[in-house]
């Protein structure tokens, strides 16, 4: 048998039973260093592909009393909120909550089997020295805050209902909203079909026919609703594409997400990262809400054009990434569709679109008085940077109304992992040039460049 081998020591052909011992023992220690590190860099592959991605979406803190929907009376002023983290004796951790973000946060206390430093399981009770709970909807996020980065979502948040107490005692179960607008512009339903077929768009991203109808909209459960009459739950705008507003909303900002001018219909590495252009897609507002457009969407461009039932009445220009439109108010109730087109190389054809349905104001004085105290938005960002931003924003004088992470429609990419999250904010303390300021410092240090 003939063996090859090329180095510098040996010839480059040779016999083996011409070899002398003391040449073969070498080449069998030779060899079996050779296979020895061939085995030792197979098990390091192993081991680092086994190794858990950064990024983790796992719940560091969660609130589990009260829980998300429940319905508590108002006058139970000392309220006890419980839930669980991953904290140990080990860890140097604790947990801080808040409640319809007054600030600043409050210490829990701990509860866990292994003393003072255990808040595997806490509590923190609710007093009126703090703050107490207010009539209709209410908001608890608890934090967790450790000496020592881990790597878990940090934050959770519930929303929950808080009733008048009936003369008996019990609570007012029956009792309804003071705020109703089930009656209100049914008629003026937004049907993105019929928009489509208007704008003779060839490219069909809503895939829905969207119908907004007040009563359901508005009844519809599990909804996050921090301000009176507004749908602010990420999970339902994700899934449903759409946002119902009150006439506390001076301003709603909407996103234009980053990869939003891609269409649907691409290879999966060319899709968009959330499943629709606009963030919220379709909306609903009165006459009195402003309406402006951020573009988080990298290295493009954009320009709104809105339409009425008869015509075009609106055009932005041209506005570059990480910053926005033009406030827009439409003082006339009724169904709008906006759109771009021109937006995407590969799918000339494919055309951005959203919609919107203007109702008019409610009339009682009540509503009037508190008209335009809120400015509202939405945001995405890599779920595994979520606690990075959310603590950017709340340092900023925003509140986090909700958050809803999944799986973006491209599957992952480098950098920012398979995961995105959507969340809604709102901020009453902050005029709009100080919001404007504060996106466009924010959003360039997104890792989507």
């Amino acid at each position: 048998m003939k063996i090859y081998m090329v180095s510098h020591c040996f010839p480059a052909e040779f016999m083996w039973h011409k070899m002398n011992p003391e040449m073969k023992k070498i080449m069998v220690v030779l060899g079996l260093a050779l296979l020895v590190s061939i085995i030792m860099i197979s098990n390091t592959n192993i081991v680092f592909s086994q190794s858990p991605a950064k990024g983790s979406t796992t719940h560091g803190v969660k609130i589990q009393t009260p829980s998300q929907g429940n319905e508590i009376s108002i006058g139970n002023d000392n309220l006890t909120i419980a839930g669980k983290s991953v904290d140990d004796e080990s860890s140097d951790c604790q947990v801080l909550v808040i409640v319809n973000d007054i600030k600043p946060y409050q210490k829990a206390a701990s509860n866990g089997l292994h003393g003072a430093n255990d808040y595997s399981k806490w509590e923190f009770t609710l007093s009126p020295d703090y703050t107490k709970l207010k009539e209709g909807s209410n908001k608890i996020t608890a934090k967790l805050d450790c000496k020592d980065e881990l790597d878990v979502l940090k934050y959770d948040t519930i929303i929950f209902t808080a009733t008048m107490t009936n003369p008996s005692g019990g609570n007012n179960l029956n009792s309804q909203p003071t705020e109703d607008i089930s009656g209100t512009e049914q008629n003026r339903a937004v049907d993105v079909h019929n928009a489509e077929e208007k704008f003779n768009q060839t490219q069909e991203l809503v895939n829905e026919t969207t119908s907004y109808d007040n009563s359901s909209a508005l009844q519809q459960p599990n909804m996050t609703t921090s301000i009176s009459g507004s749908t602010l739950n990420a999970q339902n705008i994700y899934g449903d594409k759409k946002m119902i507003l009150s006439p506390d909303v001076a301003y709603l900002v909407i996103l234009i997400p980053n990869e939003g001018h891609e269409s649907v219909n691409q290879p999966k590495n060319q899709l968009p990262l959330i499943n629709q252009p606009y963030v919220p897609q379709n909306v609903m507002i009165y006459k009195s809400t402003g309406i402006l457009w951020l573009n988080a969407d990298v290295g493009h461009r954009h320009k709104i054009s809105l339409n009425d039932s008869n015509s075009k009445i609106f055009e932005s220009g041209i506005f570059g990434y990480n910053t926005t439109s033009k406030p827009l108010t439409l003082n006339k109730t009724g169904a709008y569709q906006y759109w771009e087109s021109h937006v995407s190389k590969d799918v000339p054809d494919f055309v951005m679109k959203g919609a919107i349905t203007v109702t008019s104001q409610m009339s009682t004085d009540n509503t009037a008085s508190q008209n335009g105290k809120y400015i509202v938005g939405t945001y995405m960002v890599p779920a595994k940077f979520i606690d990075k931003y959310r603590s950017g924003f709340e340092d900023n004088g925003f509140n986090i109304d909700s958050t809803f992470t999944y799986k973006d429609l491209r599957g992952g990419q480098k950098g920012t992992g398979s995961e995105q999250t959507l969340f809604v904010w709102d901020t009453h303390n902050l005029s709009l040039e100080e919001v404007i300021s504060a996106l466009e410092e924010l959003t360039p240090t997104l890792p989507y460049n």
